[in-house]
């Protein structure tokens, strides 16, 4: 467990969306049992392409694969036996179009990574294990983002 807050409780800054993928990588590679990570951050800021490197760090072989799921909202992916749930939420606006995708439960299973874009919409906190990225633009292509493990 010191190992894993180590590597998560830090500040990184990021150049061009390949360095924020390799991040996301390192991040999934990283995850020793399921987490909830909540990704926060404006429209284009990379949440989509972090969370691209988190699930081809727990193990999905091609990035292509990994699709936004800005119209699905929810995506799920079974890699290496685990299951990995892709939210976005941009497209809800309100609290109760959330509660609706019933997403209380799989954020309390220990056994699904659940990582969810615009997580500062969620209606409710995560209840198990969470890693909260918050990705600030810095202007070009330069980001810092802030990942605490809770």
């Amino acid at each position: 467990m010191l190992e894993e807050r180590r590597i998560f409780d830090r500040v990184v800054e990021t150049h061009s969306a390949e360095e924020t993928f390799q991040l996301g990588v390192e991040l999934g590679q990283s995850l020793l049992i399921p987490h909830n990570i909540l990704l926060y951050g404006d429209l284009g800021m990379g949440k989509t392409v972090l969370a691209k490197g988190i699930i081809c760090g727990l193990g999905a072989e091609n990035p292509d694969d990994i699709v936004s799921p800005s119209f699905t909202l929810i995506q799920e992916y079974r890699v290496k036996h685990q299951v990995i749930q892709h939210i976005d939420l941009y497209r809800l606006d309100n609290s109760r179009d959330i509660e609706g995708l019933g997403l209380e439960e799989p954020m309390q299973d220990e056994n699904i990574f659940v990582i969810v874009e615009w997580a500062e919409k969620l209606p409710y906190p995560a209840l198990k294990k969470t890693i909260s990225v918050r990705i600030h633009d810095l202007g070009d292509d330069l980001r810092t983002l802030r990942v605490e493990s809770s």
